[in-house]
């Protein structure tokens, strides 16, 4: 009689079911038992500074493509947005920005968004101004000149070379928080509206 009944009492410990993995008895294992944690999503920025220690934002050197032009407002996030009428990206992307601004504004974040054109051609800029009235509405400013953008663009670490469009960043102290290059994309709106509130 007892030799069956060990068999079932052997046989019950060795069920899946009431197997427990044995406790991890060295850091390296814990660590390695641990579930997994999901990867951090992509980083929106290229460059991304700790608040308040980004440079300041400042105007570049540059003539108004529209008015009014007016200064940058503090206390609030400023979006400056760099493109030209020769990059179709940036003018795909110049509803998406305008729609982004509108919903953060809606969720109580204040932004200001800025243009600022490379075009080096001022009567070529202002003729495609006047066709296309929706695209970069005021604040719009155009670069005075090529060297004078380049010298600007330094300030915040920024190759001038780079291809556009190129997103700056200022959060309300002023100084620049992010630096995105290339196009938006819809599905990045959660994390701007994250890296904004």
């Amino acid at each position: 009689m007892r030799f069956p009944l060990l068999l079932l009492v052997a046989g019950l410990a060795g069920c899946p079911a009431a197997e427990k993995a044995p406790p991890p008895n060295t850091r390296y294992q814990a660590v390695k038992a641990a579930p997994t944690a999901k990867a951090p999503p992509d980083p929106w920025c290229d460059l991304e500074f700790a608040a308040g220690t980004g440079a300041r934002l400042v105007l570049p050197p540059a003539t108004p493509a529209r008015k009014p032009v007016g200064a940058l407002s503090a206390g609030r996030w400023t979006w400056f947005n760099l493109w030209a009428t020769w990059c179709k990206p940036c003018l795909r992307e110049m509803a998406v920005l305008r729609s982004w601004r509108d919903r953060l504004r809606q969720d109580g974040v204040a932004v200001d968004l800025w243009f600022l054109s490379l075009d080096e051609d001022a009567d070529e800029l202002a003729k495609f101004l006047a066709a296309y009235p929706e695209v970069a509405p005021a604040p719009s400013l155009r670069a005075s000149s090529q060297a004078d953008f380049r010298a600007w663009v330094k300030n915040y670490t920024i190759d001038a070379d780079m291809p556009i469009p190129i997103h700056l960043l200022a959060a309300p102290d002023g100084r620049i928080r992010c630096v995105h290059n290339g196009s938006l994309d819809e599905s990045d709106y959660p994390r701007v509206a994250a890296l904004l509130h």
